[in-house]
C-alpha cells in the first residue's frame, strides 16, 4: 500500500476565522489583482444555459459561509515520445470560500482562494500539491464567473485554471510541484444530482464519466495520454460554521469498470460516530450510454466498512474496504493508495481526509447478471475533528 501524508496548516475548505481566529493575520498572502485574459475560458453564450456550472456567493444561500469546488478525476495512460508508457492517477479541485467573517484590513470582505491536487503514480507513492491565497471580493469576477452558465476558475497567475461547459468540453491547465498537465475532459454521462440539507447542506452536480485527452509533463518529460477516463463534480455547502464540524465525515467513491459506473456519496452525522451513516445514495450508470440505471437512497442503501484500520497519529480510523449494498448491486472498494490530507484547525473546525486511487480492482457486481466486474476507483473517507473528539470521548 502506497501512502503519503501531508499536514496544511491553513484554512483549507474551512474558516479558522468562525473558531475564534482572526484573517488578519493572514491578509499579507493576498496577492496583486491583475484580470487574467479571459481568452482560454470563453463564454459559451450560444449553448443552451445551465446556470449549476458557475460560481456562486454566499447571499445566493441566505448563509453564513459556503464553500463551493470544481472536482476532476482521472485514470490516464501515458505515453512519451520515445515510446515509454506510464499508468496513472490524479485528481484536482478548484475551491473558493465566500463569507462576511472572512475580512480583511478595515473590514474589507475577501474571497479565499485555493486549489490542491494529488498525482497517483503506478507503482509509486501519491504526491500531493496544495496553494492558497485572499482576494478582495470585489474582484472574484476576475477569478471564478459568478452566476455564469460555465465555468470558469483561473487560479491567480494564471498557472492553474478550468474552464468550460459539459455541452462543449472542460479544459484543466494545471501546474504543480509534481506535474503540469494540459487536458480536455468531455462528458459522456448525463448530470446526476445529489443534495441533503442534513446532516450537511451540501448540492453536488455530478458528470460520472467521460474522456480525457491532452498531455502531462512529468519531470521535464512530455507524455500524450493515450487513452484516459474522467469523472468530474461541482458542490456547494452552505452553513452558518465550517462546514466539517456539521457531521462526523463521509465516505464517498466513484467507480468505473468496462460496462458500468457508479457514484456513492453516504454521510455521517456527528451523533452516527463511526457506525451509521444518516445520509445515503448511490447511483448506477450505463457507461457506454451514459445513463442513469438505477438509483438507491437511504434504507435501500447499507454501507459495509471492513478492515480497520487505526490511524494514531490523527486519533481516529478508516476501514480499509466499504462495500455498498443494494437489493440489486454490490460495489466495492479499497483504500489501495493513499493520500492523507490533514487539515489541522483549531476549535475543532478541521479534518482529515484519506483520499484513495484504486488503479484496477475495485469491483461493481450486478446481482442478477452474478458477474462481478472490475475496474478503477476513487474514494475518500473523511473524518472531522469534531466527529473524531466526540467518538474518541
Amino acid at each position: 500500500m502506497n501512502t503519503r501524508i501531508w499536514n496544511i496548516l491553513s484554512i483549507s475548505l474551512v474558516m479558522t476565522c468562525v473558531a475564534g481566529l482572526s484573517v488578519a493575520g493572514v491578509v499579507d498572502a493576498i496577492e496583486p489583482v491583475e484580470p487574467v485574459e479571459t481568452g482560454f475560458c470563453r463564454s459559451h453564450a450560444k449553448t443552451l444555459p445551465d446556470f449549476t456550472e458557475g460560481g456562486h456567493l454566499e447571499t445566493d444561500f441566505g448563509a453564513n459561509l459556503i464553500a463551493e469546488w470544481w472536482y476532476l478525476n482521472g485514470k490516464i495512460k501515458l505515453v512519451a515520445s520515445d515510446g515509454e508508457v506510464k499508468d496513472a492517477g490524479f485528481f484536482v479541485v478548484m475551491a473558493h470560500q465566500e463569507s462576511p467573517l472572512i475580512a480583511g484590513p478595515g473590514g474589507v470582505q475577501l474571497s479565499h482562494l485555493l486549489t490542491f491536487s494529488t498525482l497517483y503514480p503506478d507503482g509509486e507513492a501519491p504526491t500531493f500539491f496544495y496553494t492558497e491565497t485572499y482576494v478582495p471580493q470585489t474582484t472574484i469576477s476576475h477569478f471564478v464567473a459568478v452566476h455564469a452558465p460555465y465555468v470558469y476558475y483561473v487560479y491567480p497567475g494564471g498557472a492553474r485554471r478550468y474552464c468550460g461547459s459539459a455541452l462543449t468540453e472542460y479544459s484543466l491547465n494545471y501546474k504543480s510541484d509534481d506535474m503540469d498537465a494540459d487536458l480536455v475532459f468531455l462528458p459522456r454521462a448525463v448530470k446526476t444530482i445529489d443534495q441533503a440539507e442534513q446532516p450537511l447542506n451540501f448540492v453536488t452536480y455530478e458528470h460520472s464519466y467521460g474522456t480525457l485527452s491532452g498531455s502531462v509533463v512529468l519531470n521535464n518529460k512530455t507524455y500524450t495520454v493515450k487513452r484516459g477516463e474522467g469523472y468530474m463534480d461541482h458542490m456547494i455547502t452552505s452553513s452558518d460554521k465550517p462546514w466539517p464540524m456539521d457531521m462526523h465525515g463521509w465516505s464517498w467513491s466513484e467507480v468505473t469498470t468496462d460496462k458500468y459506473q457508479a457514484v456513492a456519496y453516504a454521510i455521517r452525522s456527528l451523533n452516527d460516530s463511526y457506525d451509521n451513516y444518516s445520509y445515503k445514495h448511490l447511483t448506477l450508470l450505463n457507461r457506454h450510454n451514459g445513463r442513469v440505471i438505477a438509483e438507491y437512497s437511504g434504507d435501500q442503501v447499507t454501507v459495509i466498512e471492513t478492515d480497520w484500520i487505526d490511524e494514531d497519529d490523527f486519533g481516529r480510523k478508516r476501514p480499509a474496504t466499504v462495500t455498498y449494498v443494494t437489493s440489486g448491486w454490490n460495489v466495492t472498494v479499497n483504500a489501495e493508495s493513499v493520500a492523507y490530507f490533514n487539515q489541522t484547525l483549531s476549535g475543532y473546525a478541521g479534518f482529515v481526509d484519506f483520499m484513495a486511487f484504486e488503479p484496477d480492482s475495485a469491483t461493481i457486481t450486478r446481482k442478477n447478471e452474478n458477474v462481478v466486474r472490475k475496474g478503477s476507483a476513487f474514494n475518500e473517507y473523511l473524518v472531522s475533528d469534531l466527529g473524531a473528539l466526540q467518538s474518541n470521548n
